[in-house]
């Protein structure tokens, strides 16, 4: 169960880990080996001197005089921090330094910046800085023992990312980061996430926002024409021409997809959901499905829309709210009991825990002594918001709990209402249907739908492909409403429908998108690259005194179809313990489980603790973070 992450326990068993990690080793050229690792580390050899790109992955590496870094990311940066404690000049993007050397600020600002967060990047940032000698900029040149190296702008993967070019020993070699993988793949979409200054769009509605820097860097590594790719993961790529226009090619068709039932169009415009499209596709236009074939401007007068919150009035002048998240809807309630259109504010409901729809929402409940409903899948992430990292995020936690099972009904006077969890928008994320005794019908979607189709712009949201629960989902659901029903999203004035045709073309056109990002991505099953919290840390924030000791679980969520066993690595500042680990956790195929780690603490601070993810041929070191408070 999604809102009882306590309740996941699963038995665990401690790793024997050999002696010291083997990887294979490519030779590319005679200068140039690539050792296979989880972080591929590229060694060019020169003089009796080594040049490492990327760092190296093995637990001995190669004892280096430079170690380039394409990007800040700290999955991938660990592989160079221990040249560089040995002695090896660091080289940076410009862009990036304070990825590298100013750590400790972002940690500490994203201590409060993580709630209310609409930019949403990823947070896998260094734990620990590591010190540059230099920062490079586009068109840079790097000499190293008489070879020149070109610095290329490659943004993509990462807002300022670099690639390295090199002809060596008769061969065009080109690093490229996390730009590509293998034969025409990126290894998530989830990273790509960000705003998009161009048409002025932020970072939260900016749907893999970075596919269209992607799609341009890989043809500025095109035009070099490069003999050899060779990626910071995965297979060292020798059709460099085919992989970029295979990858180009999927990212295009997966855009497409998403265009053509986005529902950021209702809110922005065709003109500008053009313009988001064509950085990806070009002059391609999108076939877009047309407008909600049902649109009803006039709402039942039992519904009063109060910003982004609705409120139902009984014949009884008692009155429901649905969603609490405006300051403003506390004082228009307010308004409307003093002048007597409402007797009281019987409860509240929340369709999805953002910010939005929830932050005022025990304020609320406080002021006029009522309950708050929603979802038995969201209970967890209302009561402890501090305990997650996601976007929109309220501190304010909700205490006043009515949570409610999957199709659970009650009756409030003269309407029934009908409670079900409704992963659209997000996995936290329910549906009510209010049913009066005059047979009108409103389903109250929350974000899920507008009049244009889905509303899967944030890829932070959690939002999953089928089998498993999400949007499919949601449109079977909408699929067996009958009779003369609206769909209330409170952001949209109007209400509306969408036709039988309509929905089965949303419903064709997202089972199409799954397959899309199956060819997209290099996982067993896309969701891997969709969903950034698959493996986390709960809680995600925590304190404790100098001396004292606090449990972490890592939670991890099995996309595959068939059972896997994960192997956890925590990794914790210097003077603390950890009570277990390595461990070895098995969960079956598309459920989670969780295992605690015990850990006793050492100075006060604020500490960030990581871990090592591995699964089948998976090896994602330091993909995982908490944040420990320790005080005197």
């Amino acid at each position: 169960m999604l809102g009882k992450p306590l309740a996941l326990l699963a038995a665990a068993v401690p790793l024997l880990l050999p002696a010291a990690q083997s990887f294979p080793v490519e030779k590319i050229t005679p200068s140039v080996s690539v050792v296979r690792g989880p972080v591929n580390g590229v060694l060019i050899e020169r003089n009796h001197g080594v040049l490492a790109i990327y760092g190296d992955p093995r637990e001995q590496p190669a004892k280096a005089r430079m170690v380039l870094f394409t990007h800040h990311r700290r999955d991938v940066a660990w592989a160079g921090r221990l040249q560089t404690e040995w002695g090896a000049e660091a080289v940076a993007p410009e862009t990036e330094k304070a990825q590298f050397t100013d750590v400790a600020r972002f940690w500490e600002r994203y201590r409060t910046a993580r709630f209310h967060d609409y930019a949403n990047q990823s947070s896998r940032i260094l734990a620990n800085p590591i010190p540059l000698a230099r920062t490079v900029r586009n068109g840079d040149t790097i000499v190293w023992q008489n070879l020149t190296i070109q610095v290329l702008e490659t943004p993509g993967y990462t807002r300022g990312a670099v690639s390295y070019l090199l002809e060596i020993d008769g061969k065009r070699v080109a690093c490229v980061g996390d730009l590509i993988y293998g034969d025409g793949r990126i290894l998530d979409l989830f990273s790509l996430q960000d705003a998009i200054p161009q048409v002025q769009e932020d970072g939260y509605h900016g749907w893999a926002a970075r596919a269209g820097d992607v799609v341009q860097s890989l043809r500025k590594i095109s035009q070099w024409k490069p003999d050899v790719l060779i990626p910071a993961r995965g297979p060292v790529i020798y059709s460099p021409g085919h992989a970029i226009d295979t990858l180009t090619r999927r990212l295009q068709a997966a855009f497409a997809s998403h265009f053509a039932i986005d529902a950021l169009r209702w809110y922005r415009g065709d003109d500008k959901i053009r313009a988001m499209a064509q950085r990806v596709l070009g002059p391609t236009p999108v076939h877009w499905m047309p407008t909600a074939e049902t649109i009803r401007e006039k709402l039942p007068k039992w519904i009063i829309p109060i910003s982004n919150s609705r409120l139902i009035v009984s014949r009884t002048r008692a009155a429901f709210l649905v969603d609490c998240g405006d300051p403003r809807v506390l004082k228009e309630v307010r308004r409307l009991r003093q002048e007597g259109v409402i007797k009281q504010l019987d409860g509240i409901y929340i369709t999805h825990y953002h910010d939005d729809h929830s932050d005022i929402a025990q304020a609320a409940a406080d002021e006029f002594h009522c309950p708050i409903s929603f979802c038995q899948e969201m209970r967890d992430i209302l009561e402890h918001p501090e305990a997650y990292r996601m976007p929109c995020l309220t501190p304010n936690a909700i205490h006043s709990i009515q949570a409610m099972n999957n199709g659970a009904s009650q009756r409030w006077n003269e309407f029934e209402f009908t409670y079900s969890y409704f992963p659209g928008q997000t996995i936290y994320h329910g549906g009510l249907v209010a049913k009066n005794d005059n047979g009108q019908t409103i389903f109250f979607v929350g974000d899920s739908f507008t009049p244009t189709g889905m509303d899967d712009y944030c890829l932070l949201n959690r939002n999953f492909m089928p089998p498993e629960k999400g949007f499919l989902d949601c449109l079977r659901a909408i699929q067996k409403m009958s009779g003369d029903y609206l769909l209330i999203n409170e952001h949209v004035p109007p209400a509306f429908r969408f036709s039988p045709k309509q929905l089965e073309f949303m419903i064709e056109r997202f089972t199409e998108r799954g397959k899309l990002f199956a060819d997209l991505v290099p996982w067993d099953d896309p969701n891997f690259a969709l969903d950034d919290q698959w493996a986390r840390y709960y809680p995600y924030t925590a304190e404790a005194a100098v001396g004292g000791s606090v449990e972490l679980k890592v939670i991890l969520r099995n996309h595959s179809a068939s059972q896997q066993e994960f192997r956890v690595t925590p990794h914790v500042p210097p003077g603390w313990r950890i009570g277990r680990g390595p461990l070895v956790v098995s969960v079956p195929p598309r459920q989670e489980r969780s295992v605690g780690i015990p850990i006793t603490v050492g100075t006060s601070g604020l500490k960030i603790v990581t871990a090592d993810v591995a699964f089948g041929a998976w090896d994602l070191p330091e993909w995982i973070e908490a944040m420990v408070t320790v005080k005197q």
